[in-house]
């Protein structure tokens, strides 16, 4: 989750980078509604973007068994996702 969160916000740090350079160049660093719409519509398309990008690259079996991560010996062991036998 916090991976989706950082993509929603790059577009508004890079912004703001923009805007300390314009006013260092001596322009008008002001914030305006528009700018910070265009922003949030980039980011919330960059984190929908990979929303869908890792619904796609999942490779868990549609119908599985659902193990979750256990210690054995004293090792952990991951979750894991494994195909149902036939019946």
């Amino acid at each position: 989750m916090l991976f989706h969160l950082m993509l929603f916000l790059i577009p508004f740090v890079i912004y703001g980078i923009y805007l300390l350079m314009v006013k260092r160049a001596g322009g008008e660093g002001t914030v305006k509604g528009r700018s910070v719409a265009i922003t949030a519509i980039i980011g919330l398309v960059l984190m929908g973007g990979s929303f869908i990008v890792l619904w796609a690259v999942q490779d868990n079996p549609k119908d599985g068994v659902y193990i979750p991560p256990r210690y054995e010996d004293g090792k952990l062991i991951e979750g894991q996702i494994l195909p149902r036998e036939p019946d």
